[in-house]
């Protein structure tokens, strides 16, 4: 016969699998569990829906942040000091869930984000995020953000040729990439020019400009011919700590790269694409 619903019990069940119980309550527990199968049924039930809202919250927490998110953090005005109230005026209630409530109710919250997902991915007429956020190959750019992620971190090697020998480093760029351009002037931006360098992505070669702001940041520009595609606005995107701002001109293709945190990024983008 089912058994009938009882909260108390099912609290129980669920501060069990938290590890919360006492001694006496887990004993009486496992007492009534060896001799009724349900209950352990019902427990069985509850033990894989605490499985899956961690496995679901752990896949969220794998999700990359978008860089718009992380520079609204970044340029968010901090809360003003909450008012500490005398002991006497605080309300008496206190809502404290368990840990397998906690993950219910992101289990809940993925579900919904999914079923919301499905629903906007299955019409026809819209494009997803995916598509919208990566440009036709996504090859030059990792290959852009790991050698950031690298070159970004050296000292007394950190350009080929130094700001002081722009004209040559120009002309060796220009015979290198087949890329006609000019260095940007972004001191009002507070950015130093150190000078520039010469490397491979996507098979081809690539020029890079590589300036420094106020807090020793590293921000560059790279550009190449023809290796993303005819996508003209420029498109942000995110890997880990690295931002890059891409777009596409007469056939030439450009990224400016810098911390994703970075609140200026897209406007020293902006400024590049009018001088460069």
């Amino acid at each position: 016969m089912p058994h009938k619903r009882d909260a108390a019990l099912d609290t129980h069940l669920s501060s069990a699998l938290d590890g919360e119980l006492g001694e006496a309550e887990q004993a009486e527990l496992d007492a009534r569990l060896a001799t009724d199968p349900q209950l352990r049924a019902e427990q069985d039930d509850m033990r894989r829906g605490t499985d899956f809202g961690m496995h679901a919250f752990a896949e969220v927490l794998r999700e990359p942040v978008p860089l718009t998110l992380v520079r609204n953090i970044k340029t968010a005005t901090p809360p003003r000091k909450a008012v500490r109230l005398p002991q006497a005026q605080r309300p008496a209630f206190q809502f404290k869930p368990t840990q397998r409530q906690a993950y219910a109710a992101c289990a809940l919250l993925v579900l919904a984000a999914g079923g919301i997902g499905y629903m906007i991915g299955s019409r026809p007429q819209m494009e997803t995020f995916a598509q919208l956020a990566m440009p036709v190959t996504s090859g030059w750019l990792e290959d852009i953000a790991t050698h950031h992620r690298v070159f970004s971190r050296q000292t007394d090697h950190l350009v080929e040729v130094p700001a002081s020998d722009s004209p040559h480093l120009v002309d060796w760029l220009m015979a290198n990439t087949g890329v006609s351009f000019r260095v940007p002037d972004l001191s009002a931006d507070k950015l130093d020019f150190l000078g520039g360098r010469l490397f491979s992505a996507a098979g081809r070669p690539v020029g890079q400009l590589v300036y420094r702001d106020e807090d020793g940041n590293v921000i560059s520009i790279c550009f190449g011919r023809n290796l993303i595609g005819n996508e003209q606005n420029m498109a942000e995107q995110i890997r880990d700590d690295i931002g890059l701002i891409a777009w596409h001109r007469d056939q030439t293709d450009y990224v400016v790269t810098g911390p994703s945190a970075d609140p200026a990024l897209d406007a020293i983008a902006a400024k590049v694409a009018g001088q460069i």
